[in-house]
């Protein structure tokens, strides 16, 4: 199956870079955490943004995960509701370069929800902040919470 790859953090990681030269082992082992963390968040909502993917039966949310370079880190674990004619089906593999955080929701129609401009279901009109481009908003209003988690779990890590 095709890996439809929404989104790739795109961000500037300057603040973490000295952190990064200091231990690249325990840095990417905090961003492995800081990319489990954002796709929680994408998901459920945060703080910085109660957006959420559309939802009908939960394949869409389940159908995610999320890699550091070439390593799958995390699956959003979610219980599909009664009806769904599919299983989430969360990318397994993916290769980039070994600190490039990458968020993927593996559904044949992923990208169409990320860009569609209405026709909701039932389930997403009711879930409150459903809808499209849920990525791009939690990439939008999370990105400095991204980073000071990854700081925050390196310094904890090296005893900082």
């Amino acid at each position: 199956m095709p890996v439809a790859k929404i989104e790739k953090l795109r961000m500037d990681m300057a603040p973490l870079k000295r952190l990064a030269k200091r231990s690249p082992k325990l840095f990417i082992a905090a961003e492995k955490k800081g990319a489990i963390q954002f796709l929680n968040w994408a998901n459920n909502g945060s703080a910085g943004s109660s957006k959420t993917p559309p939802i009908r039966f939960g394949v869409l949310r389940g159908s995610s995960s999320a890699f550091v370079g070439n390593e799958m880190v995390g699956v959003f674990d979610i219980a599909i509701k009664a009806g769904a004619k599919e299983r989430p089906t969360p990318a397994q593999s993916h290769s980039a370069a070994p600190t490039t955080i990458t968020w993927v929701w593996n559904t044949n129609y992923s990208a169409r929800m990320h860009e569609w401009t209405g026709g909701w279901g039932k389930y997403t009109i009711q879930a409150g902040n459903a809808g499209n481009k849920w990525i791009e908003e939690h990439l939008r209003t999370d990105a400095e919470a991204l980073i000071e988690f990854i700081g925050a779990d390196f310094r904890k890590a090296a005893g900082l």
